[in-house]
């Protein structure tokens, strides 16, 4: 019993590599960077994206992504979040050719840790002692998309994505991002 149990793991181990190696243009692997400005452009910050995309037809496309974001420039000290995106793209002028223009909309969720300064203690004109305060918060909210993509080759694209993320909780986050992918 127990040898027809490994023979058939075995056998279905051996055979998802072969699977996996057709070529399927519904799906695409995007990374990206770019600058967006965070609480209502209180924080310049960088962010990374990574995104998996799924062509439903030539007009509609659904995606996951998880974002990274980092900042040291603003009102803030510091800041930094992970956020992670589900979206639904519309290609208005299809999306089967070389271009690809399409909006999109979906539902976002972000952790994020800000630092900043709180109180400072000066001797004789002289800083003796900084105290700072943490703050983290998590949130839910909408994304709002405008992004344009072009082939390079069959499988290597290159894109631009604007977007604009306002939260529940009050907080926004706007920007852009330069995208690389490749169609798997």
């Amino acid at each position: 019993m127990r040898f027809k149990t490994l023979l058939f793991s075995t056998l279905i181990a051996f055979s998802l590599p072969v699977i996996g190696q057709e070529k399927s243009d519904k799906f695409d692997f995007r990374s990206g960077a770019g600058i967006s400005l965070l609480s209502s452009g209180d924080m310049r910050t960088f962010n990374y994206e990574n995104e998996i995309n799924y062509k439903l037809n030539q007009y509609f496309t659904t995606s996951a992504s998880i974002n990274l974001g980092r900042s040291n420039y603003g009102a803030l000290e510091t800041a930094s979040f992970t956020q992670g995106n589900l979206n639904f793209y519309i290609s208005p002028f299809k999306n089967n050719r070389r271009f690809d223009f399409r909006i999109g909309t979906g539902l976002t969720y972000y952790g994020i840790s800000d630092a900043y300064q709180s109180a400072a203690n000066y001797e004789n004109g002289v800083l003796v002692d900084l105290d700072y305060s943490f703050d983290k918060r998590n949130s839910l909210g909408c994304n709002i998309i405008i992004e344009n993509s072009y082939l390079l080759t069959n499988r290597v694209l290159i894109g631009l994505k604007i977007f604009s993320q306002p939260y529940l909780n009050g907080d926004i986050n706007s920007g852009l991002l330069l995208k690389l992918g490749l169609k798997i």
